[in-house]
């Protein structure tokens, strides 16, 4: 039997932590008033004064060429829209100090470091672990696991880490290098293994992990649940206790034109988390790839206070609250309202 479903969104699902492995019982009472505030704020469609969570982008640079990231495709069609500097980037250490004692005062909760970058790339990412750490803050990042040396777990975990979700695309070896490309089956699966293991020794519980895979495109309904079975059984004997499965964007399509509007759909994101990129701007989307919505400039000095009330921020917002989404060229043409795993 399938494990029971945790968490759903239209583009995702992911199968919920056995007892065995539910890291929240380690978690105190601060962790789930966090999350019942992360769920009411969308129903209650109040965005509050400030985030309850940022997205930072360490950096722009990627070992791997992974084909169904949007990173990837931006650069075989040579377009710009991404990293309009047409340079590799890292954020400085400086801003993103700035960035999290502002936000450490404003109430902010957690902080995830990833966007279109793979984050241990960035020389100082335990840095920037340990700094929001000691801000109180959830520390959360997505990585490709290919860099997760035994030595760079422990130090991550040491520096205050709470959540690492491990990207990672298929449980058959000979289909993930063809996806993960650059990547090796065998060696990143070790990385993930060392990462349990140095997580179980040095006594972290309350850690939370996940693997999460993007499901093929053209995969039939019996194929893709043999696909969940194998890889959750692969994630599961490693002990991880999260197992995520994603559908995959079309890139260059444009969802409204295929699949027409879609009724009522109103951005959860809009009212409890925000993006700041590697070079400054901020964005209120996990999918504005093209920085079509760009919200203010957080490397200018702008505090991200001005930005999440600011009147372009409260101007989309009111689009959605009022059923009128596809009045943002960014917004209509969005993946995210159109996908389902019904």
């Amino acid at each position: 039997m399938e494990p029971p479903v945790s968490y759903r969104s239209p583009t995702y699902y992911e199968l919920a932590a056995p007892p065995e492995l539910d890291w929240r019982l380690h978690r105190g009472e601060d962790y789930r008033a966090y999350r019942r505030e992360w769920e009411e704020r969308p129903r209650r469609q109040e965005a509050g004064s400030f985030p309850l969570h940022l997205d930072l982008d360490p950096t722009n640079r990627c070992n791997l060429s992974c084909r169904m990231c949007p990173r990837t495709w931006y650069l075989q069609e040579g377009r710009r829209e991404w990293n309009p500097t047409g340079r590799p980037g890292d954020m400085s250490f400086t801003f993103f100090q700035r960035l999290i004692d502002e936000s450490a005062s404003r109430g902010l909760k957690s902080v995830k470091l990833n966007f279109l970058g793979e984050p241990l790339l960035h020389p100082r990412l335990v840095d920037m672990v340990a700094t929001a750490a000691r801000a109180g803050l959830w520390v959360m990042i997505n990585t490709n696991a290919t860099l997760l040396t035994r030595e760079m777990s422990a130090r991550l975990l040491e520096a205050g880490l709470t959540d690492i979700f491990f990207s990672f695309d298929s449980p058959y070896a000979a289909e993930y290098e063809k996806i993960r490309l650059g990547a090796r089956f065998d060696q990143t699966l070790a990385n993930i293994q060392g990462f349990m293991e140095a997580k179980e020794a040095l006594g972290h519980q309350a850690v939370q992990t996940r693997a999460s895979m993007v499901l093929p495109e053209t995969a039939g309904p019996d194929e893709a649940e043999k696909i969940k079975a194998d890889y959750l059984k692969l994630f599961r004997d490693l002990k991880v206790a999260e197992i995520g499965f994603g559908l995959p964007t079309v890139m260059g399509r444009d969802y409204e034109k295929t699949y027409g509007l879609w009724p009522g759909f109103v951005c959860p994101d809009l009212f409890r988390r925000m993006f700041v990129f590697w070079d400054g701007p901020a964005s209120p989307c996990c999918g504005d790839w093209e920085r079509r919505l760009i919200m203010g400039q957080a490397q200018e000095g702008t505090p991200l206070a001005d930005i999440w009330q600011s009147p372009a921020y409260q101007k989309l917002r009111r689009a959605h609250v009022a059923g009128q989404y596809e009045t943002v060229p960014a917004c209509r043409s969005c993946s995210v309202p159109y996908l389902s795993t019904t």
